[in-house]
């Protein structure tokens, strides 16, 4: 009976911690998606697709946390992974100008 309130209470946290990076995980994506959208004046379809991409980048990031905790160098080899096929996927949508434009407002908010 105690090895099962055990297992049972290991599970449940386990599970709380990946539903919180996961909350995590979108309110992140939300609020660069909200970002781009006032700068870029995306329209719905544009502004959903951009929030797929985005979330798809903080759920791999976060796995990528996880998976290479302990190799530094990894960690770092694979989030830059993430962060080119980012660009390249909002530039495959966006087009170049646009995210010229979203690299100056960038740089002049934060």
């Amino acid at each position: 009976m105690y090895i099962k309130k055990v297992i049972l209470i290991v599970f449940l946290t386990l599970l709380s911690s990946v539903v919180f990076a996961q909350n995590q995980s979108e309110k992140k994506a939300m609020m660069i998606t909200n970002r781009m959208t006032k700068a870029l004046s995306l329209g719905e379809e544009e502004k959903q697709k951009v929030y797929e991409i985005q979330i798809k980048r903080f759920q791999d990031i976060t796995f990528i946390r996880e998976t290479y905790k302990d190799d530094p160098q990894m960690k770092n080899t694979e989030i830059k992974k993430v962060f080119k096929k980012l660009y390249g996927k909002l530039v495959g949508l966006l087009g170049k100008d646009r995210m010229k434009e979203w690299n100056l407002y960038k740089k002049n908010n934060y």
